[in-house]
């Protein structure tokens, strides 16, 4: 997505805490200026995170909260404008919008977000992103599985 973005945005602030991809990563944005990579989790709370890998999915899923990998919040970045908001989680979407809620209020951006049964190892289903996005009054505008789109009314 950073490929497809970037020469479509001003700036697009890039969030990957996956060991595992993040050298791959760096070399397909070495020469876009306009990239920015925070090699670290999101969620809703500051602190350090574990991954997991799921081989029969091919993913990488935060399994506990202690390890070498940091965790943030999108709104301790205090960014000022934000016009679109990619989250692909693996199951951690709902920690990551907490953590984000004052920018999406602030920012109104649109959302294009990933919504699929993997939240249920943290508890959470598909329905909770949408009743989430609802309260803050949001639109779904799309839905092409697994993503949807949303965006203020």
């Amino acid at each position: 997505w950073s490929l497809w973005w970037h020469d479509k945005a001003q700036h697009v602030e890039i969030f990957e805490p996956n060991k595992q991809i993040l050298s791959k990563l760096k070399d397909n944005i070495k020469n876009l200026k306009n990239c920015t990579l925070h090699e670290t989790a999101l969620g809703d709370t500051a602190g350090n995170v574990t991954m997991d890998y799921e081989s029969h999915t091919g993913t990488y899923h935060i399994k506990d909260t202690s390890g070498p990998i940091s965790l943030k919040t999108l709104d301790s970045y205090n960014f000022d404008s934000v016009d679109v908001i990619k989250i692909d989680a693996e199951g951690y979407e709902i920690p990551v919008l907490e953590g984000a809620r004052n920018t999406i209020l602030e920012s109104k951006p649109w959302i294009q977000i990933e919504g699929n049964k993997s939240g249920e190892r943290y508890g959470r289903t598909k329905i909770d992103i949408m009743n989430f996005l609802l309260d803050l009054g949001m639109t779904r505008v799309a839905k092409k599985w697994p993503d949807q789109v949303w965006k203020f009314k």
